[in-house]
C-alpha cells in the first residue's frame, strides 16, 4: 500500500526575522496606545454604590527605528478619567493625594520627545516651574526606548528580548481568519502570548531596567507580567502589550497594563526636538508631585 502524505500545518512566521528587517531599514512606525490601571486601594463607596479609582494611560506618536533598535520617538499622551471616575480623583486631589494631583494635570495632552537620548516633556506637570519663554522641560538623560515603553514595558524591538519571550512563549497560534484585515497580510494571522516576572524582565531587558531603576525589591520581583504579541502573514506584528496585577487579599485586584497598536509602518521620518531656546532643565515635577508616568510607580502604589 502506498502511504498517503498527511498535510504538515503551515509554518509560524518568522517574527524576530520580520522585527529585524524593520530595523534595518530604519522604518518608522505610527502607534496609537491604550492603557488601563486600577487602583482599589483608592475606591471609595456611597450610598452602597462604589466609585472605582481607574485611569486610562493613552498614547498616539511615530517611533523611528535604527539597527539597534529605537533611534527617536515623538508621542502626544494623556490620562483619561471615566466620567464616573475623575470626580473621585478631584477628590483624592483635594484631599491632599499627590498620586491623584500628579494624574489630574496629567489629563491634559502633552508631548513627548526623545531624539538624541535626552526626554523632553511638555507636560505641565514637569513646565510649571519653568521661566518666561521656556514650554520644554529636559527631564532626563536615556533611550528612547525607555520614553516609548513605560506604560507598557515589552520592547519587541530589543531583538534578544523578543527571542527570548517568543522561546517561552505559552501560546503560539497562526493561521487564523482575519476578516477585518486592511491588507493581505492581515488577513491571516497568529500570535505569541506567554508571562514573565518582573524580575525575569529586570535581568533580561535592558529598557526595563532603565525604567525600573532600581532591582525590583521583594514586593514585586516574582509578580507576573502578561504579555501577548499579534503578527500578520509575514511575521510583522501588528499589535502588542503587556498587564499586570496585584491579587492579595482584595476582593478585587489591582492591576494595569497597556496594548500598542501599529497604525502604519513606513519610511525613514525626521522627528524633530525642541528648539534650545525653549528648554528648561528640570529635575522633579513642580510642586514636589510624583511624575507617576509609568508602570514601575503604578504597581508601588498599588502595593
Amino acid at each position: 500500500m502506498l502511504a498517503v502524505p498527511v498535510p504538515a500545518e503551515a509554518a509560524i512566521p518568522d517574527v524576530v526575522r520580520a522585527v529585524q528587517q524593520q530595523l534595518v531599514k530604519g522604518a518608522s512606525m505610527k502607534f496609537t496606545q491604550y492603557g488601563t490601571v486600577t487602583l482599589n486601594g483608592r475606591n471609595r463607596s456611597a450610598n452602597h454604590m462604589a466609585r472605582v479609582f481607574r485611569f486610562n494611560p493613552i498614547q498616539d506618536g511615530t517611533l523611528q527605528l535604527g539597527r539597534n533598535g529605537i533611534a527617536a520617538v515623538g508621542l502626544t499622551r494623556r490620562v483619561a478619567f471615566d466620567r464616573e471616575n475623575l470626580p473621585l480623583a478631584k477628590e483624592h486631589a483635594a484631599e491632599g493625594d499627590l498620586v491623584a494631583k500628579s494624574l489630574v494635570t496629567q489629563t491634559r495632552p502633552h508631548r513627548w520627545v526623545n531624539t538624541n537620548g535626552w526626554f523632553y516633556d511638555t507636560a505641565r506637570l514637569w513646565t510649571a516651574g519653568l521661566p518666561g519663554g521656556k514650554t520644554w522641560a529636559r527631564r532626563a538623560k536615556g533611550t528612547p526606548a525607555v520614553t516609548a515603553f513605560r506604560d507598557q514595558v515589552i520592547n519587541i524591538f530589543e531583538i534578544r528580548t523578543l527571542k527570548t519571550l517568543i522561546a517561552n512563549a505559552d501560546e503560539r497560534k497562526f493561521g487564523l481568519p482575519n476578516p477585518a484585515g486592511k491588507t493581505p497580510a492581515m488577513r491571516k494571522t497568529g500570535w505569541y502570548a506567554g508571562s514573565i516576572t518582573f524580575g525575569e524582565l529586570y535581568k533580561l531587558s535592558p529598557t526595563f531596567r532603565a525604567v525600573a531603576g532600581k532591582r525590583p525589591d521583594a514586593s514585586f520581583t516574582h509578580r507576573v507580567v502578561i504579555w501577548r504579541i499579534i503578527f500578520d502573514a509575514n511575521g510583522l506584528p501588528f499589535q502588542f502589550g503587556s498587564g499586570w496585577s496585584v491579587k492579595d487579599r482584595q476582593k478585587n485586584a489591582d492591576g494595569g497594563g497597556a496594548t500598542i497598536k501599529v497604525v502604519s509602518w513606513g519610511p525613514a521620518t525626521t522627528i524633530a526636538r525642541p528648539k534650545p531656546a525653549q528648554v528648561g532643565v528640570v529635575r522633579a515635577p513642580a510642586g514636589g508631585l510624583p511624575a507617576f508616568d509609568n508602570m514601575v510607580e503604578m504597581i508601588k502604589a498599588a502595593l
